[in-house]
């Protein structure tokens, strides 16, 4: 069977090849069998998992892994930023949290009135209560409660659980979005610089035309047009958010084309696609992950910022709508907007501490 596959994969041009067909066609058949059967295989959100892990696997994880000793050298430098280091910590500890959290917490969207209102442990607060017996108002004492250790909002929703849904939308947005974005402006930047000439002029041209809209006026537009859903949400952003990874990678681009390397290439009859997927993308692979962990914040933000202003996905509980709905009651119950604006703050920080961690390491020049 192994020397099968083998065959197989000789005659098509590659492992990798092989797999992306095997993968265009399951998602095929799964996408026919979704229009035409009555039930749902799989969430929207759910193929562009397998498409974005499957890439990043191929091209990203693969290279890596080949170059293990060349990537001990780029941790050992990394490692000495102390800060990068931290926020690398905390990112791992928020995927973990993500990923298991849901199975130790209540539901999130659970609504209970009778425990509305509680706060965080260490904490009491004083409510003024209707009693319709004595037609008069009376204060009562509310203390925090071990099962809501975050308290509770005025629903009675654990905002524990909250900030865990929050959490995992928020990664999920993040990574997504990111990687749409990423490949793209990559495909743009490297196909613009290689080509050169004509191609170059007309996708350097859409580039600033793209550029000249504001980011996330542009996503509003589009999703109050469309309507708000996370999966969308996300392909929209991944799709007006690459137009600055494609500015830097084709300048890195151009330095490279005129490479020993690239040159021996085109002698040898290498083809145009191979080159550009076999050696100029692998070779900007460490420009790729300084500029995705740059951009995961600034995608965050902006989920969280739809969500805030009311187009966000209803149907999920991110940080921007619990923000929201705890702006609205910040003199009642302060902490459900304290907790995930600190969450937030954390986040982006974390990512930007790892992101100029790993620019340094990856900079020749640093002395890091």
């Amino acid at each position: 069977m192994t020397e099968l596959f083998k065959n197989v994969a000789r005659k098509i041009g590659g492992v990798r090849k092989l797999i992306l067909i095997l993968l265009a066609a399951f998602l095929g058949i799964t996408i026919l069998l979704d229009i035409l059967v009555v039930e749902t295989i799989f969430d929207p959100l759910v193929y562009l998992y397998i498409v974005l892990g499957t890439i990043i696997a191929l091209y990203g994880i693969q290279p890596l892994y080949t170059s293990r000793r060349l990537v001990r050298y780029y941790w050992q430098r990394a490692r000495r930023n102390r800060l990068a280091v931290g926020g690398l910590a905390f990112i791992l500890f928020l995927i973990l949290l993500a990923v298991i959290g849901p199975f130790f917490t209540a539901d999130p969207t659970a609504v209970n009135f009778e425990e509305k209102n509680h706060p965080p442990l260490g904490f009491t607060i004083e409510e003024s209560v209707y009693d319709s017996k004595t037609q008069q108002f009376t204060t009562r004492t509310i203390t925090a409660v071990r099962e809501h250790p975050l308290g509770t909002d005025n629903k009675g929703r654990d905002l524990l659980a909250m900030l865990i849904s929050g959490a995992r939308v928020s990664l999920l947005v993040g990574l997504l979005a990111t990687g749409i974005a990423v490949l793209l402006g990559t495909l743009i930047g490297t196909i613009s610089a290689y080509l050169g000439g004509k191609v170059d002029n007309a996708l350097m041209r859409f580039t600033d035309v793209m550029m000249t809209f504001p980011f996330f006026l542009l996503l509003v537009l589009i999703v109050f047009i469309f309507g708000p859903n996370l999966a969308f949400i996300v392909v929209v952003i991944g799709l007006t958010g690459w137009t600055g990874t494609a500015r830097l990678i084709r300048s890195e681009t151009l330095s490279l084309r005129t490479r020993e390397f690239i040159m021996a290439s085109k002698a040898l009859g290498a083809s145009d696609r191979r080159i550009i997927m076999a050696h100029l993308i692998p070779n900007v692979i460490s420009l790729i992950i300084v500029i995705a962990t740059l951009s995961i914040p600034g995608v965050i933000l902006a989920e969280a910022a739809l969500s805030f202003i009311g187009l966000g996905d209803p149907t999920v509980t991110s940080w921007g709508m619990i923000l929201r709905a705890g702006q609205q009651t910040l003199d009642t119950t302060w902490w459900v907007a304290v907790a995930p604006g600190i969450m937030l703050f954390l986040t982006v920080l974390a990512f930007n501490f790892m992101g100029d961690g790993l620019r340094d390491a990856f900079d020749p020049r640093s002395a890091v």
